[in-house]
């Protein structure tokens, strides 16, 4: 097969399927649907307010002098991710289903993680058609979240969560729990080998950004 073949086989995705979407998909990720809660609560929404905002604020600010340095281990970061968000997977099913015990977590998280091998080894394209099913169902959560939220506003039940609960864990162990949330945006960097034009990826990385 010629060079020009494989490139139109390898790189087939623009850059909203291949950067964008897994990017989004990456962010809202378990950290925010299933950890958020329990910082909130602890926090309070005063100091929940700092942790996102100090977070978002390191997370962009590291500078391009630390990218020789991090790339490994944002590299195993990934690789480990697979795992831990399969993992989420599983207790969230478990969690809507009623059932319970650890090993029903696991077998769920085991069949998610055969099936996204699956997925991944028939082709990048069967993967990028899933992800707008993924996308949808995102779409829908953060819907009924925000309406849920107005339909349901007490002031009062907003001003007793503003303070962090007696007892709760300090600022940084909560800080430190957030703040994988806020480094997804690297997702979608590590499909440009499946791109049409890699080099656009700093670009659609940019407006990522900008957008949260």
């Amino acid at each position: 097969m010629s060079s020009d073949n494989n490139e139109s086989v390898s790189g087939r995705l623009g850059t909203f399927a291949g950067v964008f979407t897994p990017s989004v998909l990456t962010i809202l990720g378990i950290i925010l649907f299933l950890r958020l809660g329990y910082v909130l609560g602890a926090a309070g929404l005063g100091k929940s307010l700092m942790i996102i905002a100090v977070a978002n604020l390191i997370s962009r600010t590291l500078g391009i002098e630390f990218g020789g340095a991090i790339g490994i281990v944002l590299f195993l970061a990934q690789s480990v991710s697979i795992a831990f968000y399969c993992i989420g997977f599983g207790e969230a099913l478990t969690a809507i289903l009623g059932l319970a015990g650890h090993v029903t977590v696991q077998l769920i998280a085991g069949a998610a993680l055969l099936f996204l091998f699956l997925l991944a080894w028939i082709g990048a394209d069967l993967a990028t058609k899933f992800q707008y099913v993924v996308m949808a169902f995102l779409t829908l959560a953060l819907l009924s979240f925000y309406i849920g939220g107005i339909r349901q506003w007490d002031t009062g039940l907003f001003m007793e969560n503003w303070a962090a609960r007696e007892g709760s864990p300090s600022f940084w162990i909560l800080f430190a729990l957030f703040f994988p949330a806020v480094t997804g945006f690297t997702q979608g960097v590590s499909m440009s080998g499946d791109l049409e034009d890699p080099g656009s990826v700093g670009t659609i990385k940019r407006l990522v950004l900008w957008a949260r």
